[in-house]
């Protein structure tokens, strides 16, 4: 700093620049708020044809509780085949938006990371199929080993990742226990 620049003027300055580069970013989150919000709808939409591929509709079920965001009852004709379960468990990173797929039988039939933010080459593997796959058919509750050889209804971790790996199992045992407390509500709607 010179010895004849005013702090107050330095400070003025400072201050019509940070305005400006907050009205541009608010001006900027009003054009595009739309499209991240219809980009999100159809990212959920495909991860819930993915996660429960038997089912030719989805209907909305009014269901939020804990970190479950939304839950969709999949059907072909009049048959539930199962339900989509979004939830957003705590990973290392973040929040992990998860689609979880439960078929009819309560067997999880499939998972889908829509989007997270943990860490690259690490917990972000977790939306990688080798990680996310071993999901596939197993009963609730799943849990987590480090490795070895999974029996029925664990999982590997992730190396390195173990607490994104036990985020994602715990966003998939949340949302199988929130279809078995929609079925109790419900009266049964499926027979285990």
């Amino acid at each position: 700093m010179q010895k004849n620049e005013n702090p107050v003027v330095l400070s003025l300055v400072l201050l019509v620049i940070s305005l400006v580069v907050a009205l541009l970013l608010a001006f900027t989150n009003t054009i595009t708020r739309e499209k991240i919000a219809e980009n999100t709808l159809n990212e959920q939409k495909q991860a819930r044809r993915e996660v429960l591929s038997g089912a030719s509709e989805f209907v909305y079920v009014n269901y939020r509780k804990g970190n479950v965001e939304s839950v969709f009852e999949g059907r072909s004709g009049t048959d539930i085949v199962g339900w989509c379960v979004n939830i957003t468990p705590s990973g290392y990173g973040g929040e992990i938006d998860l689609m979880v797929g439960i078929s009819s039988d309560m067997k999880v039939s499939g998972i889908k990371v829509v989007s997270n933010s943990e860490t690259a080459g690490l917990g972000a593997k977790c939306a990688d199929r080798e990680f996310s796959g071993q999901f596939a058919k197993k009963t609730a509750p799943v849990s987590v080993i480090k490795n070895g050889t999974p029996e029925s209804n664990e999982i590997v971790a992730i190396t390195g990742a173990t607490v994104t790996s036990e985020a994602v199992t715990k966003g998939v045992n949340e949302a199988v226990a929130a279809i078995e407390e929609i079925n109790e509500l419900l009266g049964g709607v499926v027979d285990e």
